[in-house]
Parts: C-alpha cells; structure tokens; sequence
C-alpha cells in the first residue's frame, strides 16, 4: 500500500512540476481576454445586456424535440456611461488566471452582452449562469476562470437575475401571449 502512495505522490509532483511554465501562457491568456473585453468596452458606443430565452427553455421532454419559438426577451437594459465604468472595473478585477477546463452541461444561455458602434454589432457575449460559461466572439483567447463570476455580479448590479427559473418564466409569457406552452 506504502508503494502505491510513494508511486502516486512521485507521478503528482511530476506532472506538478511542469505546471509553472504552462499556467504562466494560461494566465497570460486570461490576460489577453480581459484586455480584449476593455477594449470591446471601450470601444463601444452602445452596450446592450439582454435577460431572455433560450431553445432548451422549449424542449419537449416527452418526444425529444423542440418547440418552434422565437426568443424571449424578459428585459433589456441599455448601459449607461456609470454603468460601462462599473463594467470595465469589475473586468479588471477579475484575476488573469485562465480557465483551465470548460463546463460538462448544456450551455444556456440567459443573458447576452452586445457590443455596438455607431450602431453596427460588433461583438456578442451569450452566458449560461447554470453552467458558468460564455462563448464571446470578440476574442480568440481563453477567459479568465472567474470571468463568469465578475459577470454574475455585473448582471445583478444592473438589475437582472442569473438565476430564475426560465422554463417556468417561457411558459408563463407563451400563456400570457395566448401561445401554446411546453406545459400544454
């Protein structure tokens, strides 16, 4: 038994040992996508975060299919100028270290950031609170590990909700719009 814990402390302290020059490249990945999201922030003359639905809000459990169904939009709201330095500021706070593995759930997506310039998109940033992922298009770089975190607290500032319970919500409007629900 003694062999077999000597054998797994050598392997782990092996592998250990290789891990400062790669978390160094990883941390200046997170690095290189916050600069990326500043610079988006900044760039933009218009920040819209939007509180909506998702496809697997209208899944079908019963025959493994999906309801035809446009998006949701519960609320919008538009950033103002104290909001975007509230944004860039948590951005910054976030720690570079990067994310070192990605989320085993389905990603959905509740809230999406939409980055504008003289109203021509430039960038969109989906995040799934559930599973503590997002998938921006405005960088090539791996995010920081706690990005979603940072985000969390941005949406909560602002007034929306990273968690609800969506499939109930979708409902709920589809009923209120005479539309047929997931629940019918």
């Amino acid at each position: 038994m003694r062999r077999i814990f000597a054998f797994l402390f050598i392997t782990l302290c092996t592998c250990l040992s290789a891990i400062p020059a790669k978390a160094s490249k990883l941390s200046d990945e997170g690095a290189a996508y916050k600069r990326d999201l500043i610079k988006a922030i900044k760039q933009a003359d218009k920040i819209v975060v939007t509180e909506h639905s998702d496809q697997y809000d209208f899944f079908e459990v019963k025959t493994h299919t999906f309801q035809q169904q446009e998006q949701l939009v519960y609320q919008t709201v538009i950033l103002s100028p104290q909001d975007v330095v509230n944004f860039k500021r948590l951005v910054k706070a976030v720690p570079d270290r990067t994310q070192y593995v990605s989320a085993a759930c389905i990603f959905v997506a509740h809230h999406t950031i939409k980055f504008y310039a003289q109203d021509e998109l430039l960038s969109t940033l989906p995040i799934c609170f559930k599973c503590g992922a997002q998938e921006w298009d405005g960088t090539k770089h791996a995010p920081p590990q706690e990005i979603v975190g940072g985000l969390r607290k941005f949406i909560t500032a602002i007034g929306l909700h990273p968690e609800m319970k969506w499939r109930q919500l979708a409902d709920e409007r589809l009923k209120k719009d005479g539309l047929p629900s997931g629940s019918d």
